[in-house]
């Protein structure tokens, strides 16, 4: 048994009759639907091309709605699947067209109408760099566009009546605007107007079509929960001084449930709509919730009232539990991590302060069986805006098992921090993000535990980026990296970036066409700095990556052999930008043996 002997799973939703929970999971090998009755029996794969993304019931539970990409450069298609023949029919299948039914990368957002003839999902297909809003009919095949794009657009949920389509224009992950489309008069109305960047968060309509949940941080610095009306009137329900990454409001509109997030853990709360609020009891402590149900962690109800939640758990794999919430029970559906050795690391949240005084959270992670002082490495999220939780990393459990320390910090520009710290990122790549990883590392040097000497720097996608900057810009801190997916020019990375990302990159990094702009991201560009390079790297890349082109990296490889640097480049052939599953044990192995060997006491 291994660390990666587990069943990954994730975006669990409940059937309509209230029998089974379809969900993704690879026990396949690749990601497919699964569908899990709720009465204990084994749960049933049902085989459709592709890697699924998503999975979810038709209102009517004759029909799976699926997101499938082909090939992991994320064109996503969306096809309905008879659950019980596996028979597919594709919807919308265009090459080179991507598709979504709620916000990229995310869970949220129910595209079915309430009688299941409406379906609506984004497309760029009249225009690579936007989204537009699109509705087909079902029963008639009609499909046309009701809000035509000039950003990012996707639909958020039909009103109880099927009238009315919300839709999100997700112009950065802190800027999020509203809008409700008329589907019978054609008509669109913008109703956010918010003066600063603002998230605005969709949860579910109210019963009368009157309004909606969402989660919202207007005129605040985290997240809270609220109802909107369709006039502008906004109500809050709960504003607590944490972020709430999301809620769900059951079927018949009468409970609430909703995630707060406390340093990744998240706090479960729940009211009977207009009542007192409790915290969810009977469940171990994990991240159940994220930011548009990013990883598929995102809350449904049952029919009946149930609670269903994706928890993830520092010393455990991410397993579906059903709570009642009322009894304060419940029952877990899966034992993903049956495979898995035990004596799991749980990880200590410490706070490192920054040179400008910023208090940095840090996950910090000690191997059980130290002996003397240890090696320690550094692994920086992605995103940037994203947050490292408590929840079970099995690439991390693997380095603790061979005796090799974890900080997994949330440097400025995570999210579950609040709106001030997630926006310090914006057009600073390369700058307060680094200064704030120097300060973890003179940290993690003042414990006696470890050894400041033996330090490496691993990290994905954004942290791919911010391992070779590290590397290049702050090189005697480091023994070793290894960098996946990552940029090593922000200039050609910007130019390189998927076309729906492109109205967004000058807010976020920097406009390479700005003479000013330009010098500063070169600067802070690992590319243009390879020459002070000393560590020697290990750079992953998958050949079909459409969000960090593997260019990137190769480019980096080749300057670094050119200087004499010691580099090694493994390239993935047919994966995109998340690691293929198929061989993700290798990749584990290959990334901890790095460390291992270039670690090791001398």
């Amino acid at each position: 048994m291994g660390w990666t002997d587990f069943e990954w799973l994730e975006g669990a939703d409940p059937s309509p009759d209230g029998t089974s929970v379809v969900y993704v999971g690879d026990a396949s090998g690749r990601p497919q639907p699964w569908v899990l009755p709720l009465d204990g029996g084994p749960a049933r794969l049902v085989e459709v091309p592709g890697s699924i993304r998503r999975c979810l019931w038709r209102p009517d539970g004759a029909r799976l709605l699926v997101v499938s990409d082909l090939d992991g450069g994320e064109d996503h298609r969306l096809a309905e699947v008879d659950p019980v023949t596996g028979t597919v029919e594709w919807l919308a299948a265009e090459d080179g067209v991507r598709c979504e039914v709620g916000p990229p990368h995310g869970h949220t957002g129910r595209p079915y109408s309430a009688d299941g003839a409406l379906l609506a999902y984004a497309s760029n297909a009249r225009d690579r760099e936007v989204f537009d809003v699109r509705v087909r009919d079902l029963r008639t095949g009609d499909d046309r566009i009701v809000l035509e794009g000039d950003d990012r657009y996707v639909p958020m949920g039909f009103s109880p009546d099927s009238g009315l389509l919300l839709v999100l224009r997700l112009h950065q992950n802190t800027e999020q605007d509203l809008f409700v489309c008329d589907l019978a008069a054609g008509t669109t109305r913008r109703l956010t107007h918010d003066e600063v960047p603002t998230k605005n968060q969709p949860v579910a309509w109210l019963p009368d079509s009157s309004g909606f949940h969402l989660c919202t941080t207007r005129g605040r610095d985290f997240l809270g929960l609220a109802v909107l009306s369709l006039t502008g009137e906004l109500t809050w329900t709960a504003t607590p001084e944490s972020d709430v990454d999301g809620a769900a409001l059951s079927p018949d509109g009468t409970r609430l449930a909703w995630g707060v997030n406390e340093d990744g853990y998240t706090r479960l709360r729940w009211a009977e709509v207009g009542g007192a609020a409790h915290d969810v009891e009977g469940l171990p402590a994990g991240a159940a919730v994220t930011e548009f149900g990013l990883g598929g962690q995102v809350l449904r109800f049952t029919p009946g009232g149930d609670l269903l939640v994706q928890l993830s758990r520092p010393d455990a794999a991410t397993d579906l539990f059903l709570v009642d919430l009322p009894a304060g029970r419940a029952r877990r559906l899966t034992d993903a991590g049956a495979g898995l050795p035990g004596g799991m690391v749980v990880p200590e949240v410490v706070r490192v302060t920054g040179d400008d005084g910023e208090s940095v959270p840090v996950l910090l992670y000690r191997p059980p069986t130290a002996d003397g002082p240890v090696p320690l490495v550094v692994t920086v999220h992605g995103g940037p805006e994203f947050q490292a939780r408590p929840t079970f990393d099995p690439w991390v459990q693997e380095l603790l098992a061979r005796g090799i320390a974890v900080a997994a910090p949330n440097i400025r520009g995570s999210s579950g921090y609040g709106m001030r710290y997630q926006r310090l990122i914006y057009r600073d790549w390369g700058g307060g993000d680094l200064a704030d990883l120097a300060a973890v590392v003179r940290h993690v040097r003042g414990l006696d535990w470890v050894d400041g000497d033996r330090l490496g720097v691993h990290g994905a996608s954004y942290g791919g980026f911010a391992v070779f900057a590290c590397l290049a810009l702050l090189p005697d801190l480091w023994r070793a990296g290894v960098s996946e997916c990552g940029s090593s020019d922000l200039i050609s990375d910007i130019r390189s970036f998927p076309p729906t990302w492109r109205k967004r990159a000058v807010e976020w990094i920097g406009d390479p066409d700005d003479p000013a702009d330009a010098a500063r991201l070169t600067a802070r560009s690992p590319l243009a700095n390879a020459d002070r390079v000393t560590a020697p790297v290990l750079i992953m890349h998958g050949e079909n990556d459409t969000r960090v082109d593997p260019e990137e990296s190769e480019r980096m490889y080749r300057r670094l052999r050119e200087l004499g640097k010691p580099a090694e480049l493994v390239l993935h052939p047919g994966v995109g930008h998340e690691v293929d599953r198929g061989s993700f044990a290798r990749t584990v192995d290959l990334m901890a043996s790095w460390f291992e060997e270039h670690l090791a006491q001398q």
